[in-house]
């Protein structure tokens, strides 16, 4: 078959829809945390990570130099990350992302720095 049909829908924390041999692959993610207050651990990967919305909210918590910041997701764009990142759904509402990252990819964790 030249085409295939992915499901769009996942009730896990994180879903891989597809990979292409270790080069990339594509996945459904619903953050675990209702709050930012709840994160207390940042990961980072050593490649680029693709986010944009399908549905509800989601908050990326980014750490940039020595500060934390938020940045919600929307419909109308997307944002690449390479830092240091989580992600919260607010007040514990729906809250899906697609991500696209490459396969293979190597993640490191820390505590968080500092409470939001």
């Amino acid at each position: 078959m030249s085409y295939q049909i992915l499901k769009m829908e996942s009730a896990e924390r994180w879903k891989v829809l597809f990979k292409d041999e270790e080069k990339w692959l594509i996945g459904l993610y619903i953050p675990e945390f209702e709050s930012k207050n709840e994160i207390d651990r940042l990961e980072k990967h050593d490649a680029h990570e693709f986010f944009h919305l399908l549905g509800g909210n989601i908050v990326l918590v980014l750490e940039e130099g020595k500060e934390i910041v938020e940045v919600p997701l929307s419909h109308s764009q997307a944002v690449i990350v390479n830092t240091w990142h989580n992600a919260y759904r607010p007040n514990g509402g729906l809250g899906i992302a697609l991500v696209v990252e490459r396969g293979g990819v190597r993640t490191k964790f820390k505590k968080m720095p500092f409470k939001l």
